[in-house]
């Protein structure tokens, strides 16, 4: 498997940081607190006061500094107490909390618990080009590779998504490629005119052609184009907070155009809610009755199939082992 601490994994987006307030977080397992320091930067502590092991996360940010709601102590951005209420306190640079590695990149608080010379830079988005954008988030119980597969499996879409995104009646017959990536794997579809739901119909003026993305340590992108150029881009940042439970970033992206920013992102916010209500629901239908056959001692491995294009890779990419599906596959199927 691959070590994910090592890799740099967005927790909340920066606009949620706000300098007076912390904020608890969980990665992988690890409770951590995040703050902004009297310079505005972000840092990121265990969410514990070494005290009487209060959350730190329940107190508030005096002067850029971290002060417990229990007795009152303060901590630096490097995890040193600089105040103890009550107390003349010897200055030290001995750190009594852990410290981690924060940054802000593409509109994220980004943690990384255990960095390294080998270190990938948090994961941006695949397009640069001029757009509007704005963030969704929410929380879901399943597995990173669980998550993964459904953003990216257009065959579940005529069923969980019913007339939003595709409808089983009006399938397309496509060309479905699939590509290594440096850090991933992609799947490419051409021959796909405009899908039969809602978000196509009112996003989309014509379809040159669309790709799903996978990459390391958890990116899944859409990607939607025609003849002007980007249609639609939902990048979603899949973080473990836990096993079997993810934080979700999702950044939706639209070519900029005659609609301000502002209308776009009120309509497509409600709209891309739906989705993710849906999206949720099932992988958290999927994810407790996997636990119930296993605690039954039945075997709960899955069954892939040809239209599976991207999820056995993905699990392989997560395994750190090395793709077995060809670069350059392509088949043709009814999407």
């Amino acid at each position: 498997m691959i070590d994910l601490r090592t890799y740099w994994h967005p927790l909340a987006a920066g606009a949620e940081l706000a300098c007076g307030k912390p904020l608890a977080r969980v990665l992988l397992g690890v409770p951590l607190v995040l703050f902004r320091d009297a310079s505005g930067q972000v840092a990121a502590l265990h969410d514990r006061c070494p005290h009487r092991h209060a959350p730190l996360s329940g107190g508030r940010v005096r002067n850029g500094e971290l002060e417990c709601p229990y007795h009152g102590w303060r901590f630096a951005a490097d995890g040193c107490c600089v105040a103890v209420p009550g107390m003349a306190l010897e200055k030290t640079g001995k750190p009594l909390l852990a410290s981690f590695p924060c940054q802000i990149a593409h509109g994220l608080v980004w943690v990384c618990l255990v960095p390294d010379a080998g270190t990938p830079p948090p994961a941006a988005p695949a397009v640069t080009e001029k757009v509007d954008y704005f963030f969704m988030t929410d929380t879901v119980k399943c597995t990173l590779q669980q998550a993964a597969e459904n953003f990216l499996d257009g065959f579940h879409t005529h069923f969980v998504h019913a007339g939003w995104i595709r409808r089983d009646n009006r399938r397309q017959q496509v060309r479905a490629s699939v590509h290594h990536l440096a850090d991933g794997i992609e799947a490419r579809y051409s021959g796909e005119g405009l899908q039969a739901g809602l978000i196509s119909s009112l996003l989309e003026g014509d379809r040159q052609g669309s790709m799903g993305r996978f990459r390391l340590p958890g990116v899944a992108e859409i990607e939607y184009r025609g003849q002007h150029g980007l249609n639609l881009l939902v990048t979603a940042w899949l973080t473990p907070e836990s096993e079997g439970r993810l934080r979700i970033h999702a950044r939706v992206a639209t070519r900029s155009g005659v609609l301000p920013s502002w209308l776009k992102r009120l309509f497509l916010r409600r709209l891309f809610g739906v989705i993710l209500r849906q999206d949720k629901q099932i992988l958290e239908q999927t994810s407790h009755n996997i636990a119930r056959f296993r605690e039954a001692g039945l075997e709960a491995k899955v069954l892939d199939s040809r239209l599976d294009l991207l999820g056995p890779s993905i699990r392989q990419l997560l395994a750190g082992e090395t793709l077995t599906i060809g670069d350059g596959w392509t088949m043709q199927c009814w999407l």
